[in-house]
């Protein structure tokens, strides 16, 4: 007895897209291979897609292309979600050295500042006053009472500088200004530039280069 058995044809598409989004799903979870995965998935799913259509002309089984379809999809989603991790592991490993290293380089090439002087304003006195001292542009007033001295410091960068000290007594004075000497002084670095007395009033000014 003769039998007419009728096989479909291969799927040849649907076999090579299992393959290949097999292998694709199997290198995304390789660091050193996720490169690989990527084209590996895609053509995979092209071949797939292709076997699912292909079989209305050819009549072929589309169950393999239909498995390799979802494989490569499956292998294409895992590429994504590895690489989206890997891309924020790396940015926080990133950041973090950034934070330790910085200090360092920080240490390591100090930023250029100009240099810092100091100035020493100093008034003797046995009256009450009103002092005036600073840098020209930058003035500053108090009045302070009857006191042996009074001293202040102030500290200013690099660069050419007008300072002065006053000081006038109170009220123009009580006793006609004939309360006690006032004498007063400008010191710069340690070394006293300028240094003047009167019982009237005082005024020292000097010019620094820096």
């Amino acid at each position: 007895m003769n039998r007419d058995i009728t096989t479909a044809p291969r799927n040849g598409l649907g076999i090579a897209g299992i393959v290949l989004g097999l292998a694709g799903l199997v290198f995304a979870f390789i660091s050193s291979a996720a490169a690989v995965a990527w084209p590996l998935v895609i053509i995979g799913l092209s071949f797939s897609l292709i076997g699912i259509v292909r079989p209305r002309r050819t009549r072929a089984d589309k169950r393999l292309a239909v498995a390799g379809a979802a494989l490569s999809a499956t292998g294409l989603l895992a590429c994504t979600v590895v690489s989206v991790a890997v891309g924020a592991t790396g940015d926080k490993t990133q950041a973090g050295a950034t934070q330790h290293r910085g200090p360092r380089a920080e240490r390591a090439n100090p930023p250029a500042v100009s240099q810092q002087h100091t100035a020493v304003f100093e008034l003797t006195t046995f009256q009450a006053v009103d002092i005036r001292y600073g840098d020209i542009d930058d003035q500053r007033t108090i009045t302070v009472g009857p006191a042996e001295q009074w001293r202040q410091e102030i500290g200013f960068e690099e660069g050419p500088r007008r300072l002065t000290l006053s000081a006038t007594p109170t009220d123009g004075g009580d006793s006609g200004g004939f309360d006690g000497t006032i004498t007063c002084s400008i010191t710069v670095d340690g070394t006293t530039v300028v240094r003047r007395s009167s019982s009237f009033g005082v005024w020292c000014n000097a010019s620094v280069d820096g």
